[in-house]
């Protein structure tokens, strides 16, 4: 573990070669969300810088974070050959979401037009709303609460329990992660409502060592399919 400012200029700016396209694809898809829900908005430029940089900034935090508890947080920056991250990317991100998408289906079809549900699901009606704020839902969600908070989370609370573990590491190793899986997914199920919490706390779980395997490549694609599965049999099967 090192500090968040000893890194060098070459790693910073690889860094921010990341994190820009991040925050820009960010932007792009929100903007895209905004108007396939309301189709009489008009293109903002300064929500999009707004969440251009947001996002950007989110993103460039997030890799500092994990470069300071040693995440390796893209699958393709691993040191494996390309047929085994494509496989790791089937598995974590298209099987994974799939099996998500359709267990959420069977649990919740029954609750779809609750007038808890947020507006915004109950009122879908072509696949092109279903994909877009499935996409938009996968990629700000997954920086925020994955690549942002678990990192951060693991960081600090790796930093707090480093005298415990200089002592005797054995199970206590374990610690930091466990709680930084737990605290993020409680998070991401707080932001679902009381009527979703348990679906999303559940989801924040499986995703986070989605995101620890297959890093985030594999936890966007898991939870875009997760979604749109979900809401393309639960909002648009019927």
């Amino acid at each position: 573990m090192f500090s968040l400012f000893s890194l060098n200029a070459g790693r910073t700016r690889h860094l921010l070669l990341w994190a820009l396209p991040l925050g820009f694809l960010s932007a792009l898809v929100l903007a895209f969300s905004e108007f396939s829900l309301n189709h009489r908005s008009q293109f903002s430029l300064p929500d999009f810088f707004q969440n251009f940089w947001a996002y950007g900034g989110c993103a460039l935090l997030a890799m500092l974070f994990a470069e300071g508890c040693g995440l390796k947080f893209f699958l393709m920056e691993r040191a494996e050959s390309w047929f085994r991250k494509l496989g790791w990317l089937a598995v974590y991100g298209v099987l994974a979401g799939v099996a998500m998408g359709l267990l959420y289906h069977r649990l919740f079809a029954a609750y779809r037009f609750s007038p808890r549900v947020p507006f915004r699901l109950r009122s879908m009606e072509t696949l092109s709303d279903a994909f877009i704020l499935s996409l938009s839902a996968a990629l700000t969600e997954e920086i925020v609460f994955r690549l942002l908070l678990f990192s951060s989370f693991l960081y600090t609370l790796g930093w707090l329990f480093r005298p415990i573990l200089a002592m005797n590491a054995g199970l206590n190793r374990w610690i930091p992660l466990i709680f930084s899986i737990v605290f993020s997914a409680l998070l991401f199920g707080y932001v679902h409502g009381v009527f979703g919490f348990l679906f999303a706390f559940g989801a924040g779980i499986w995703l986070c060592l989605i995101f620890l395997r297959g890093g985030l490549e594999s936890a966007v694609l898991a939870h875009f399919l997760a979604d749109f599965v979900f809401f393309s049999l639960t909002y648009l099967g019927h």
